[in-house]
């Protein structure tokens, strides 16, 4: 059912190219036949348990990925970068799934498992039904411009959500998808370069590498899809300059509700926190106690099915069908704002990281009796990881080089702090808090 558009967007001529990465490419009809084989050795599960995939980004991911799809069982994306106690939690949690209804008489099956940073360091596993991306490629497809005979770029890892859609999408459109094991911008930049008509998919992270080429303007795409961190002005001139035949798409969503704004409009205005309007089919209201910001609540057809562990489901949906994931925004005529989030997450280089689990981990080593992890604005990374740490007294004191050692055997690399301070004591409000303010604890701190 996931690919039913692409078969009809291929049906006239199944020899043209659907697949290409690092290895080779495959036809339409070699596609198939290989996600039919893959779908065989796999085979059947009358309780629809998940089919587990941790490969590179490439056609063995993505033909694994359709194969559970045909299955009607539901495929795990597990993350090539955890760390190995994040990878057994998450494999755990997804061993307990258990689908509500028998795969062969429901509908609209649970057809992805993925998972999202959670406080504690242990991945939270969700559920997504087909509808909810099936009901997006329409609008999807058209706001993007992704016609047959297009090439969708998709640079970055399968395993995060927008690379995985931006490659379904495409099939789905007629495009034929080009994926990377990983992002090289030197290979990424002299590929685009020929390209009379493409899309690509990045993250703003990926677009300041790119500029630091300072490779001549690429006009040959004709748009652009951003998603996984808010764009700042700096990034809208670096898209404007490197491909001036573009389109730029700014999407704003989480992996729970999908879509829900997009802005295409640059960053031509006084509020920095604008992300567009909303989405197709997207409803959103804010909710506050009086007439200022409040949380931004969604509803669509694009949200997920909820949360599972081995305890059972969780979904956070109202009986309205509107839910939140906690950020705090406005809603104008032109569209939405946001003005920043009710938790502590932050985001670097399009990854979401809870410092709440930098910190549990941190505070395991002899050294280290308390901390506060935050986020910088860096113009690479959106938010730097910056660890302050107060030393325990034993042996000589935190080492920078040791910490990130201990946490890279714990936790994803992308977690570990880039930069180390020490401190005396963590600061506090007067109710007693962690001060989480980066003014005040710069003040106080030595980088080590």
């Amino acid at each position: 059912m996931i690919l039913d558009g692409a078969r009809e967007a291929f049906r006239e001529d199944p020899s043209r190219l659907a697949v290409v990465d690092d290895s080779g490419s495959s036809t339409w009809t070699g596609f198939m036949a290989e996600i039919g084989q893959a779908a065989a050795d796999i085979g059947a599960s009358p309780t629809g348990a998940p089919v587990e995939i941790r490969l590179p980004s490439g056609r063995e991911f993505l033909t694994r990925f359709l194969a559970a799809a045909q299955l009607r069982r539901p495929a795990c994306t597990l993350h090539a970068d955890w760390a190995g106690p994040e990878l057994e939690a998450a494999t755990a949690a997804a061993r307990s799934f258990r689908p509500v209804v028998p795969p062969a008489e429901d509908d609209d099956p649970v057809f992805c498992i993925g998972f999202t940073s959670g406080t504690s360091g242990r991945p939270k596993p969700f559920a997504r039904r087909s509808m909810s991306w099936i009901s997006s490629f329409e609008p999807a497809g058209e706001m993007f411009s992704i016609e047959a005979g297009d090439t969708v770029y998709l640079p970055g890892s399968l395993q995060h959500s927008h690379f995985l859609f931006g490659a379904v999408l495409g099939l789905n459109r007629g495009a034929s998808v080009r994926m990377f094991e990983r992002f090289d911008r030197a290979a990424l930049a002299e590929e685009l370069n020929g390209v009379s008509r493409g899309i690509l998919y990045l993250v703003p992270t990926m677009l300041f590498t790119l500029d630091e080429l300072d490779v001549d303007p690429l006009p040959g795409l004709h748009s652009l899809v951003i998603s996984g961190a808010k764009m700042e002005p700096h990034h809208w001139q670096i898209a404007r300059r490197l491909f001036p035949g573009a389109s730029v798409s700014e999407i704003y969503g989480a992996s729970e509700l999908s879509f829900v704004t997009v802005n295409s409009g640059g960053s031509d205005r006084s509020d920095p926190g604008f992300v567009g309007p909303p989405f197709p089919g997207v409803e959103i209201e804010i909710r506050s106690d009086g007439d200022g910001p409040g949380l931004v609540f969604v509803r669509s057809p694009y949200l997920f099915d909820g949360y599972f562990d081995e305890s059972g489901r969780q979904s956070p949906i109202g009986p309205d069908g509107f839910m939140t994931v906690g950020d705090v925004g406005v809603l104008g005529e032109e569209g939405l704002s946001i003005v920043g989030r009710a938790s502590n997450m932050l985001i670097t280089g399009g990854k979401n990281v809870h410092p709440e689990e930098v910190e549990s981990r941190l505070v395991e080593h002899g050294s280290v009796s308390e901390c506060v992890v935050l986020g910088l604005p860096d113009p690479r990374w959106g938010e730097e990881i910056v660890a302050f740490v107060v030393s325990s007294g034993e042996g000589a004191g935190p080492d920078a080089a040791d910490l990130r050692d201990h946490l890279k055997q714990r936790i994803a690399s992308y977690k570990v702090p880039k930069r180390w301070f020490t401190v005396e004591a963590i600061p506090r409000t007067r109710a007693g808090k962690t001060d989480r303010s980066p003014d005040r604890l710069l003040e106080l701190a030595t980088e080590i």
